[in-house]
């Protein structure tokens, strides 16, 4: 057999091929036989009818049997003989003329690894930013607690800013209540930059049982399409005003949390642990480095196949958890991402390959025993979990991941940056709507 590979990409081959009219006439032989066998002809007992007879009547459904054992049989012999791995099916680059008593010739178009020469992955310079844990950190984290562990507890009283609102909501149009909009015991936390102002002002200053109309403005780039630049008017019913009671923070406050025997304690306990934090952001943000310079050091053609593959995972993961997915922009927002973790990947197996990398059984051992402990599970459980899940090759590809950009760190020249800025506890602001 015969076989020519030509370059069209990086990425890219062409295979060129051609199996000989010697081995063509052999598998017609074979499958016409097999015709021969199987068929009935009027006038004839099964497998007695004349071969040139079966030829004449199924030819057409005997070219088709013998291309289609044929063209896996030789793709198969061309992608080993030319010692090439495939990352995608292949695709017919043209139609086949194919018929009985001449060579059978195709090419097939295949997606492979890009070839990449490996440069700049030592000797980078890296900054191990560390944030300083100060006291500040440490009352921040008290007020967080402090806000978490609050009690809700209802008034008579006028609503202000900061209460909590308990509002049965329902649209209205031309004075009728309209089913497909209308939630009821609805939670509202009162503050101006929680709210769409209409329902900030609206609500401001109501009392328990008091209903009334508000008409609500959203934005054009409001995160809900379907209301997105419209007018709505609803009917609200305030059923409850809510204040909330904030605990002191002492030794009284330490000890409802739990194991903590005195304010003291609570605060030794929060900062070792903001400090662990703090490591491990700089650890990731490390890492993060590492990625980066090494992909810009290292750029070349992404295969279409797998930035597509990528880009699907994105839209599919978004339409999970929104209504209305703007495919074509995603694909946009998403692509350089996608280019720079698909070249990131090649590269990280590559330098894996180069400095004799490997992945142990230790490595993953130490690995599920970290998990079942960060999970509170016992080890045969959290194997368990594993092998349920089919985890055990992402495992493996995580612990290579950390093992290479170990490497190039212990390989690179790092410089520690103490940053001293406060680090708040922010909770995500959210517009609450019906």
């Amino acid at each position: 057999m015969k076989v020519n590979v030509t370059k069209d990409k990086a990425w890219k081959r062409v295979l060129e091929i051609e199996i000989p009219v010697e081995k063509v006439k052999g598998e017609f032989d074979s499958v016409y036989q097999e015709y021969q066998k199987k068929v009935r002809i009027p006038g004839f007992r099964k497998g007695k009818a004349p071969l040139e007879m079966i030829k004449s009547r199924y030819k057409e459904a005997v070219t088709k049997d013998v291309l289609d054992k044929l063209l896996p049989q030789a793709y198969e012999e061309a992608v080993n003989q030319s010692n090439l791995t495939p990352l995608t099916l292949p695709v017919l680059k043209e139609e086949i003329d194919f018929k009985e008593g001449i060579p059978l010739q195709f090419k097939v178009l295949i997606e492979i690894r890009p070839e990449i020469e490996l440069k700049g992955f030592k000797g980078l310079q890296l900054k191990k930013k560390i944030i300083q844990i100060t006291e500040g950190h440490v009352q921040n984290a008290l007020n967080y607690l402090q806000d978490k562990n609050a009690e809700l507890h209802s008034v008579e009283r006028e609503a202000k800013d900061g209460d909590f609102l308990i509002v049965d909501l329902e649209e209205i149009s031309g004075g009728q209540v309209k089913a497909e909009r209308k939630t009821e015991n609805q939670q509202i936390w009162l503050k101006k930059e929680n709210l769409l102002t209409e329902f900030y002002r609206g609500f401001l200053g109501s009392k328990p049982g008091e209903e009334k109309e508000i008409e609500a403005i959203y934005p054009k780039d409001y995160y809900e399409k379907d209301l997105a630049g419209k007018i709505i008017k609803y009917k609200a019913r305030i059923k409850e005003v809510k204040e909330k009671i904030l605990a002191q923070i002492n030794d009284d406050f330490a000890k409802g949390l739990g194991e903590y025997k005195s304010l003291d304690e609570l605060k030794k306990k929060i900062k070792e642990d903001l400090e662990k934090e703090s490591q491990r952001d700089a650890e990731k943000d490390l890492a993060s480095q590492v990625i980066k310079q090494v992909v810009e050091k290292n750029s070349f053609e992404v295969p279409e196949s797998l930035l597509n593959l990528y880009l699907d995972s994105v839209v599919e993961d978004f339409k999970r958890s929104y209504k209305n997915v703007d495919e074509e922009k995603l694909r946009e927002q998403y692509k350089e991402i996608g280019l720079s973790r698909i070249r990131w990947e090649f590269i990280m197996h590559e330098i894996a390959k180069n400095e004799k990398i490997e992945v142990t059984k230790e490595d993953t051992d130490k690995w599920v025993e970290n998990f079942a402990k960060a999970n509170s599970l016992e080890l045969k459980q959290a194997k368990e979990f594993i092998a349920q899940k089919k985890k055990i090759k992402n495992i493996k590809e995580t612990i290579l991941e950390d093992k290479v950009i170990d490497f190039i760190i212990n390989n690179s020249k790092v410089e520690e940056e103490i940053i001293k800025e406060p680090k708040e506890k922010k909770e995500e602001k959210k517009i609450i709507t019906p």
